[in-house]
């Protein structure tokens, strides 16, 4: 029988490694996350352990998202199932090959501290396999009614069912498989032959089974577009369009439909609640990426800074802040923004479908937008027509539908009507290099902020591109200063390098969090704002 990798991880780790698991496709949904066992625990652990044998109780996993373990005699270890299978071995060489796929699961899912995340092994029970996994029931329902006949006698539905991980993301009213979703040789061999016209009535099983209307294969959303010619993916998906999203069942819309009002309802919307946010999109003409959550949930915990020299001792206003997000889409950031209490959040994009997820989302939410068009502002080309000079903005979120390379002239226009802009989001991969300049201009002349740098980085390289990406916001810095005439001198520092998530084997997605502050403001910190 098979044996498959598990990560031993504490109580306060569970949150965050699901979380990256999942995003991989690496969570074996077929085995429960349980308490990690003696055996377990023996195989590998993450350095010396005090262990405290978990009650039924104790193995609820709780609600708090860090990775480091707590001190003392309470750990309390947990074992993830990631369903990477593991080489047949003997007891001697068990650890050994534990270890090595451990590190190789959490190279992949960008995880670079390895200490405090032991390793183990598990195998599937048959019952394991099919009885807890709803998408594996359905498999097999399907199998059963078409009574499997003409198949090599080791192609019983038991061998396959249990051979590959059976994952899956409800997206209500959508169910989204993976990439992979019958593509092993197993199942190329079975649908072609007489068992491929029958697919519709597995479609069938599986909307049953999940309350869905509409399925779909999963892929990775690339980063360049085709063009018209020739369909060359030789232009940058500066739009983030899903081109390679796979419908399987249910109508998606027509590909490439421009995003008018007559065309909106004949998108199929689909939407999932992260931190008690709701998030509306269109999956055919926008993407969404569950492996950001982690970044989300940090930026909920950054609040206007409340210190003597904060916001208040430089505002225009009596208190409050307000906040740029370059590269909104369906408001991945934004949101997160909002609801720590920014107001408002001034946006950027390009994609239609994505403003309109945007719209949807913040009504869903309780939270007011406007939105202003390319076209819409006055020959300066720099105020609202609808906003008067002495009026503030009222919305929770302003959104411009253009290039974020006019947002310097927006923001600079609507400073008088709007909180300081302490923090500025520059959330585009591989790299968001290019709207730094725009970025710097954009946050308050005098309190200055936080802009969150977001780029694609080799795992070794990280803490060399620290040093780069500080210098080149020096460097903006004295030029805007000098341009500007600013009356205090701001200080640069990186004070938080946050890895996301992976992005592919050895690169990770990474957060810099670059602080522009007046000297007096140097010593503050992002993570206490």
């Amino acid at each position: 029988m098979a044996s498959y990798l598990s990560l031993i991880v504490p109580d306060k780790g569970i949150k965050r490694i699901k979380t990256a698991l999942e995003a991989h496709d690496l969570l074996d949904r077929s085995v429960k996350i349980s308490p990690a066992t003696p055996r377990a625990l023996s195989i590998h652990s993450p350095g010396p352990l005090r262990v405290k044998t978990p009650t039924h109780e104790a193995a609820r996993p709780p609600k708090q998202d860090t990775c480091h373990p707590r001190s003392g005699d309470d750990t309390v270890w947990f074992s993830i199932p990631t369903g990477f299978e593991l080489p047949a071995m003997s007891h001697r060489i068990e650890h050994d090959e534990a270890v090595r796929a451990r590190n190789a699961v959490l190279n992949r899912i960008g995880i670079a501290d390895h200490s405090y995340i032991g390793a183990s092994t598990y195998n599937r029970s048959r019952l394991g396999a099919t009885g807890s996994n709803p998408l594996v029931r359905a498999l097999r329902e399907w199998l059963d009614l078409l009574e499997l006949k003409g198949v090599a006698a080791s192609a019983t539905p038991n061998f396959f069912l249990n051979d590959r991980r059976w994952t899956y993301t409800l997206y209500s009213p959508m169910i989204l498989l993976p990439s992979n979703f019958l593509s092993n040789e197993s199942w190329r061999q079975l649908l072609a032959g007489p068992f491929q016209p029958h697919l519709p009535e597995l479609w069938c099983i599986i909307c049953k089974k999940f309350k869905v209307t509409h399925i779909a294969i999963n892929k990775p959303i690339p980063t360049k577009a085709s063009t018209a010619s020739e369909g060359d993916m030789s232009e940058p998906n500066i739009l983030r369009s899903p081109t390679d999203l796979t419908p399987l069942h249910g109508d998606f819309g027509k590909a490439n439909l421009p995003p008018t009002e007559e065309n909106m309802p004949c998108a199929v919307w689909v939407s999932t609640v992260q931190n008690d946010i709701t998030q509306v999109w269109a999956p055919m003409y926008t993407m969404f990426s569950r492996g950001n959550i982690g970044e989300k949930t940090r930026l909920l915990n950054i609040l206007p800074p409340t210190s003597a020299y904060g916001v208040e001792a430089f505002s225009r206003k009596s208190s409050g802040s307000s906040a740029v997000d370059l590269y909104a889409g369906i408001g991945y950031f934004a949101f997160s923004y909002v609801k720590a209490g920014l107001k408002p959040v001034l946006c950027w994009e390009l994609n239609g479908w994505s403003i309109e997820g945007l719209k949807r989302s913040a009504k869903r939410n309780g939270w007011t937008t406007k939105v202003v068009q390319e076209n819409w502002h006055r020959d300066d080309m720099l105020r609202h027509e609808d906003l008067d000079d002495t009026e503030s903005v009222s919305e929770h979120l302003l959104i411009f539908n253009e290039s974020n390379s006019s947002a310097a002239k927006r923001v600079e226009t609507l400073r008088p009507q709007i909180a300081p802009v302490r923090h500025v989001n520059c959330g585009y991969l591989p790299s968001s290099s290019g709207s730094w300049d725009v970025a710097v201009q954009v946050l308050d002349p005098l309190a200055g902020g936080w802009i969150h740098a977001h780029e694609n980085i080799a795992i070794h390289d990280v803490d060399r591109r620290k040093g780069e990406v500080v210098q080149i916001f020096r460097d903006l810095v004295g030029q805007y200063q000098t341009a500007s005439s600013r009356a205090y001198r701001f200080h640069v520092e990186c004070q938080h390098i946050e890895r996301v998530k992976a992005y592919a084997p050895s690169v990770t997605h990474v957060v810099f969090d670059i602080a522009l502050l007046p000297d007096k403001l140097e010593r503050q910190s992002v993570t206490t704002t």
